[in-house]
C-alpha cells in the first residue's frame, strides 16, 4: 500500500513540474518587464546617461510638389543636366549682347516724378464767329477767332476779331499775340501785346490775362491792357447747352472797359461797349457747324453818338439787334 501511495505522489509531482515548465516561457517576459519597471529601476538614480547612445527618431517623409510623385510615380532625373547648371546653352557675346552690359545712366527727376508724354507740340485753330449780321438798310460781316501752337504747358497764342460794314470799312480790329503758360488743369496765364489795326488810327497795348474753363465748364477770359495813355479791360464768356449731342445753344458776351476816352476810335470812359449773341448751331461734323443767331452790339457813354455818326466806323446804333447766320469751325 505504501508503495502505491508513493508512486501516486511521485507521478502527480512530475505532472505538476512538467506543466510548470511548459508555462514558464509565457510568464517570464511579463515578469521581466515588471521587474524592470519597478525593482529593476532601483539603483539607476546614480547612473550617468551621457555616455549612452540613444537611437535618433526617424524624420518624417516630406511631401513633394511634383504631381507625379503624389500619384505614386517617380520621375527619374535627367542625367544630361548637372546640378547647378542651366539647361540652355550660354549666349555668345556679340554687338547686340555684349559680355559686359553698358552702364545705365542715372536720371534725376524733378521731385522724383517720372516724365510723361506731355511735351509734344500741337497746333489748334478755332474760328468762333464767321457770320453775317443783317438789318434793314445796313448789314455787317464779323469774324472772331484764335489759334495756338505749342505744348501742353507753353504756347504761342494769337487772337483776332473785326467788323466789316456795308461800305467796306474795317472797324473794331483787335489783334493780340500772347505767350501762354498753363498754371492749373483748367486755366492758363497769358502775356503779350494787343494791336488795334483797322480803318481807324492804330493803337498798341501791353496785355496780361487769364483764360480757361470756370466751374461747370464756362469758357471765360479776362485780360487787362495798358499803354502810355491809360488802361483797359476785356471780359469774355460763353457756355454750350447741349440740346442733343449735335444741336448746341451757345450764349456769348464780350464787354470792354477803358480808363480814358478815345473819340478817334469810338471809345468812351468806363463801360464802353458790349457785343453779345445767342447762337444755335448744328454740328454735321465736329469740325464744322453752321448756326443761326440773334446778336446785339451796344455802345455806351460818348461812344453811342460816335458809333451812329462817325463814318469811319461801322454804323452801329446804341442798341443794334440783328439777325445773324454763320459758320463755326476748328481744326
Amino acid at each position: 500500500m505504501k508503495t502505491c501511495l508513493n508512486r501516486q505522489y511521485i507521478s502527480r509531482f512530475l505532472l505538476w513540474g512538467m506543466s510548470a515548465l511548459l508555462m514558464a516561457p509565457a510568464v517570464m517576459p511579463h515578469a521581466k518587464a515588471a521587474s524592470m519597471n519597478h525593482a529593476g529601476m532601483e539603483g539607476m538614480d546614480d547612473m550617468d546617461m551621457g555616455d549612452m547612445d540613444m537611437p535618433a527618431p526617424k524624420p518624417k517623409p516630406q511631401q513633394s510638389s511634383n504631381p507625379a510623385q503624389h500619384s505614386g510615380h517617380t520621375i527619374a532625373p535627367n542625367k544630361s543636366t548637372k546640378v547647378g547648371t542651366s539647361a540652355y546653352p550660354p549666349v555668345t557675346p556679340s554687338a547686340q549682347w555684349p559680355a559686359t552690359p553698358p552702364p545705365v545712366p542715372k536720371v534725376h527727376y524733378v521731385q522724383h516724378i517720372h516724365p510723361v508724354m506731355d511735351h509734344n507740340t500741337y497746333f489748334h485753330a478755332l474760328l468762333e464767329q464767321f457770320e453775317g449780321r443783317y438789318t434793314p438798310g445796313n448789314s455787317l460781316f464779323r469774324y472772331s477767332g484764335q489759334a495756338w501752337f505749342g505744348t501742353d504747358y507753353n504756347k504761342f497764342w494769337v487772337k483776332s476779331e473785326g467788323v466789316l460794314d456795308g461800305h467796306r470799312r474795317f472797324s473794331d480790329g483787335d489783334h493780340e499775340f500772347f505767350y501762354d503758360r498753363a498754371i492749373s488743369t483748367y486755366f492758363d496765364v497769358q502775356a503779350g501785346i494787343r494791336l488795334d489795326v483797322d480803318s481807324g488810327p492804330t493803337r498798341a497795348w501791353g496785355a496780361v490775362g487769364v483764360q480757361g474753363l470756370a466751374l461747370y465748364f464756362f469758357d471765360v477770359s479776362a485780360t487787362a491792357y495798358f499803354n502810355n495813355t491809360g488802361v483797359a479791360g476785356k471780359l469774355e464768356g460763353s457756355y454750350d447747352f447741349l440740346i442733343t449731342n449735335r444741336l448746341i445753344l451757345q450764349p456769348q458776351a464780350e464787354l470792354n472797359f477803358y480808363s480814358h476816352a478815345d473819340p478817334e476810335r469810338g471809345v468812351s470812359r468806363g463801360f464802353s461797349d458790349i457785343d453779345a449773341g445767342l447762337r444755335l448751331r448744328y454740328e454735321f461734323k465736329r469740325q464744322i457747324a453752321p448756326y443761326i443767331a440773334v446778336t446785339y452790339a451796344g455802345h455806351y457813354g460818348s461812344t453811342a453818338s460816335i458809333a451812329r455818326n462817325n463814318t469811319r466806323m461801322a454804323e452801329n446804333g446804341p442798341e443794334d439787334l440783328r439777325f445773324t447766320f454763320g459758320i463755326r469751325s476748328w481744326f
